[in-house]
């Protein structure tokens, strides 16, 4: 079943975008503020969004392009009102798919 909201991932301690249930399972891509993660000892970029997905904040904020898997009770009750800029979806589009 195909989901499309913003949430907080209790266990990643980042806000995440959830875009995909299989069961309990929820496929999310986590939002940072970070431009660099560290993978096995070595720095990978994240990938810089155009806007927040918040339409009240202005901070610079990136997407882990990663696609993970977590269940239904790592994340908040609330529901946040948010969307992705026009610029932004092709970038999540691509990630969903794994083109990045």
């Amino acid at each position: 079943m195909a989901r499309s909201e913003f949430r907080w991932n209790k266990k990643r301690k980042h806000f995440a975008y959830l875009f995909k249930d299989i069961g309990d399972l929820r496929l999310n891509i986590v939002i940072t503020t970070k431009p660099f993660r560290m993978v096995y000892g070595k720095m990978k970029r994240n990938i810089r969004l155009f806007k927040h997905p918040n339409p009240n904040s202005t901070k610079i904020v990136y997407l882990i392009p990663y696609i993970y898997i977590d269940r239904q009770m790592s994340f908040y009750d609330k529901i946040y009102k948010w969307k992705f800029n026009i610029n932004d979806k092709r970038k999540v589009k691509r990630i969903i798919k794994k083109k990045y």
